[in-house]
């Protein structure tokens, strides 16, 4: 069908957002001064439509006309509960990023051309959408390439930084690494099925595992899984944090988007390898990122890591529903990709509000060092409130968002460690249930830290004790994202209900509505009771037992200051520690004086680690490859036009000749 013949209103949703958001790409390019008032209402009503047209729209394949056509193949756009499930999760970060922008950018109008990045990210959320409705290869490369370039501009924005120039380059390469992947893997499958249309793509066995590893590394190098993950700790802290917000939020989740519908809805592509190294992949991307997490005093970067970690818990899911599906456990199947979606849309909340809180503070104290911050809840409130309940989310605490979705995934491991057809199975689910729990408990400590040492205590530097808090709508769109994540971890039945149109392909839809028996309401009630009765009790003692206060012991020091605090060095240290074979955790003391060992004059603490991935792997292969294009272009450029004329004619032979053989 066309896509004036679209159902349900279908289309007129569509033009609306497609021409808010061109809007706002056109006046952001050629009008600058309309960036702090139309652009981000246009942003806004894009968003909105977007979200109605989630909510609200059928399902239908449209194909554009043929003369947009490309590889004579007509666009195709598809509208299903899959891609407007993604479509959602697109309008409800598009729509709180026009709230947040505006106020966070004010504080950059001197360094930034704010008119550029609102039509960098307008084109963002358009690419976003184009990546989740492409029916075929043609459309969703082009969308990936529209999604990648805006992308890049945006993590180069402050191109004047020399560190956001680095970033931005090394982001670009890694989006280049990965489109070649999947430009490779589709050539490949076109090549099997001779169509590019994914609904056709049906190839499975030993012939389908090749172009399928293509396309896996492909995705996982967006994604920011492991070990594919070295851009994404670099671009994320230079990015301004709207956009760092899309990006880690939304963007990422493309090639989740994309896994979910190559490899487990419509059994596109069958090995029964993907599964298991879909599932392998995702428990060292959750521990490496976390472990990392840990090592951070930068808010943004340490926020990056974290989705590295959530991002191998989402992967957890997905290789839980492949395995499911080929050992004929369809409850299992449901749960893994459900817990999947659902974690997805969960961490697209809570990410951006930490990415928000991060920005918020970054704006007003003008740092996002840790170790610079301290007391901010008391100046702070809002943003503070905001960042807690990010917090918790994120550390799967009960009853926000984050819990629901990793409960599915701990019930799932509890499937297959009861169901499972083999022992090696039922082991292996019992092994990842603890290692699911781990990563949680090292998240925990991590956003411990991270709040302990950045909201609570006192102001470790002036702009800490002079902060003052956010914007209205900076501190709008933080508590409209933590409402929503209370609101989803309360509402998990209406969500599996609308999940189950998602996951009805892996089997019936009706084992995965009753695989929730938390009464999470009856459960929020109970822990309030019993936190109000506690509080009453506690105020009962007081009274009859008044506190006394005395002065604390000082060690002659006189009064306590900031540098009596715990640091984000000091707190982090016993768990680094543990796992200082992972990334060679040092700590190196020195102290200063004449008298040094009974009277020194100055001590100083500096930890180290070595991220062995980084500097055993990629920083050889970048120096190696970079030598070996030296070469080949000292040679390849030899400065005659008859040499260049001669490579011209055999590639066009070569050309010709392969045409000819098809």
């Amino acid at each position: 069908m066309s896509l004036a013949e679209l159902p349900g209103g279908l289309a007129g949703w569509c033009v609306a957002a497609l021409f808010s958001w061109l809007g706002v790409v056109g006046l952001g390019v050629c009008a600058r001064r309309y960036s702090g008032t139309v652009l981000p209402v246009l942003t806004a009503m894009g968003s909105l439509a977007l979200l109605l047209l989630a909510i609200f729209g059928g399902n239908a394949t449209c194909a554009l006309p043929m003369p947009w056509g490309a590889a004579s193949t007509a666009p195709l756009l598809v509208f299903d509960p899959l891609s407007r499930w993604f479509l959602a999760i697109i309008a409800l970060i598009g729509g709180t990023t026009s709230l947040f922008a505006p106020g966070y950018l004010h504080h950059l109008r001197e360094r930034l051309a704010l008119g550029w990045v609102w039509a960098g990210m307008a084109l963002l959320l358009l690419s976003m959408v184009g990546v989740v409705l492409a029916g075929n290869a043609i459309v969703f490369l082009l969308a990936w390439e529209v999604m990648a370039l805006s992308s890049f501009a945006l993590v180069a924005s402050d191109h004047a930084q020399p560190a956001s120039r680095r970033a931005a380059m090394i982001y670009f390469a890694a989006t280049r690494i990965g489109t070649a992947c999947l430009m490779g893997g589709f050539l490949w499958i076109h090549h099997l099925t001779g169509s590019w249309a994914f609904a056709q793509w049906h190839v499975s066995g030993a012939v389908a595992l090749g172009p399928a590893l293509l396309i896996l590394v492909g995705l996982a190098t967006k994604a920011g899984s492991w070990p594919f993950h070295l851009w994404l700790p670099i671009a994320h802290p230079v990015a301004p944090a709207p956009v760092s917000a899309i990006m880690s939020g939304v963007m990422i989740k493309t090639a989740i988007y994309m896994m979910v519908r190559l490899f487990v809805l419509g059994h596109h592509l069958t090995h029964p390898a993907i599964g298991p190294i879909i599932l392998l992949l995702g428990a060292i991307s959750a521990l490496w990122g976390v472990l990392f997490a840990l090592l951070q005093h930068d808010l943004k970067r340490l926020l990056a890591y974290h989705s590295v970690e959530n991002i191998g818990i989402i992967l957890m899911g997905i290789g839980m529903a492949l395995i499911g599906s080929r050992q004929h456990l369809p409850l299992l199947a449901q749960l893994g990709l459900a817990a999947a979606l659902f974690h997805t849309l969960n961490h697209a909340l809570f990410k951006s509000l930490l990415f928000y809180g991060a920005g918020a503070i970054d704006a007003r104290v003008h740092t996002r060092e840790m170790e610079h911050l301290g007391g901010l809840i008391r100046r702070m409130p809002w943003t503070a409130f905001a960042f807690v309940i990010g917090s918790a989310a994120i550390c799967a605490l009960p009853p926000l968002n984050g819990f629901a979705s990793e409960w599915l995934l701990y019930r799932g491991f509890f499937e297959c460690a009861l169901h499972g057809p083999q022992a090696v199975i039922r082991l292996g689910a019992l092994l990842l249930m603890g290692w699911l729990a781990l990563i949680g408990g090292l998240a925990i400590a991590c956003f411990v830290k991270a709040v302990g040492v950045s909201l609570l205590g006192m102001p470790r530097g002036k702009a800490a004790a002079q902060a003052s808090e956010a914007s209205a709508g900076m501190v709008a769109a933080q508590v409209l994202l933590a409402a929503l994540c209370l609101g989803l971890g309360l509402a998990v039945p209406p969500m599996l209900r609308l999940l189950s149109a998602i996951v009805m392909g892996t089997g019936d839809a009706h084992l995965l509505a009753g695989a929730w028996t938390i009464p999470m309401p009856a459960l929020v009630g109970m822990l309030l009771a019993g936190l109000l009765g506690l509080t009453l009790l506690l105020r009962q003692l007081a009274r009859r037992h008044p506190a006394r206060r005395f002065i604390t012991w000082e060690c002659g020091f006189g009064a306590l200051g900031p540098r009596m605090q715990y640091t984000a060095n000091s707190f982090a240290q016993p768990i680094s520690r543990l796992f200082r074979i992972i990334y060679h955790y040092a700590v190196d003391i020195e102290v200063n004086g004449l008298d040094r060992r009974h009277f020194p004059s100055g001590v100083s603490v500096k930890t180290t680690h070595e991220p062995y991935l980084e500097t055993r792997v990629y920083s050889p292969l970048a120096r190696a490859i970079r030598r070996g294009a030296g070469i080949f272009l000292l040679r390849l450029q030899a400065g005659s036009i008859h040499q260049y004329l001669f490579y011209m004619v055999a590639v066009l032979a070569v050309l010709l000749w392969l045409g000819a053989r098809r």
